[in-house]
């Protein structure tokens, strides 16, 4: 399980993050929407523990992975050395990088250097190397936002595969609400620094979300 309780963050006299209280279920697919600069990220970065300058609580048990918008890929060691950079287990680095490689679809690829690959190719990597750590709660920070239509939804696909098989509990922040209506067991629209709705299984309606987020059906025609 993964939370936090209270959570306040300020940028000096900006709020971002106001007593903000969540809760994310083992195994359970959450996505998070907002405008930008609604602090999406910022609780991305205080559940990933990347940002302690806070106010209120936070509990992540067990270990946590991030896959974020660039793939932020070494760029001079090879593919399969990008998946195991830091893990603590050298003498199984190959073998536990190509079995990620083969659950991204792209095993043949290990020994290519960062630069020879698409922009999907490059995010499947990453999320390879996020799932190599066999995290309780992995982290996607807009990790498709870069992409083509077509390649989205070819990576929507692949993260609900790896979703079902691995079951970590998963916080998906994103602008983009079809895929967050794809993707998700649950949707939270964030506001003024508090998640101002919920959506649970089976209550997602298109059209209330985009009403939260201030868009009309039209208006995305």
């Amino acid at each position: 399980m993964a939370g936090v309780k209270g959570l306040t963050k300020r940028y000096g006299d900006r709020v971002v993050l106001d007593g903000l209280d969540l809760e994310i279920a083992p195994g359970e697919f959450v996505a998070l929407l907002g405008h930008s600069g609604s602090g999406k990220s910022t609780l991305l970065r205080v559940l990933a523990g990347l940002d302690r300058d806070i106010e209120g609580e936070v509990h992540v048990s067990g270990t946590v992975s991030v896959a974020f918008q660039q793939p932020r890929l070494l760029p001079w060691r090879r593919v399969w050395r990008n998946i195991v950079l830091g893990l603590h287990r050298p003498d199984a680095g190959r073998p536990l990088a190509l079995q990620a490689l083969e659950e991204v679809r792209l095993a043949e690829h290990a020994d290519k250097w960062p630069r020879q690959l698409s922009g999907g190719e490059a995010q499947r990597v990453s999320l390879a190397r996020a799932l190599v750590r066999e995290p309780d709660l992995l982290l996607l920070d807009e990790p498709f936002a870069a992409l083509d239509a077509l390649t989205r939804l070819a990576m929507h696909r692949l993260v609900q595969d790896l979703w079902r098989a691995h079951r970590p509990s998963v916080l998906l922040v994103t602008h983009d609400v079809d895929e967050a209506l794809r993707l998700a067991d649950r949707l939270l629209v964030l506001a003024g620094g508090q998640i101002v709705s919920e959506y649970g299984p089976g209550a997602h309606d298109r059209a209330a979300v985009l009403a939260d987020l201030g868009v009309s059906e039209s208006a995305t025609a």
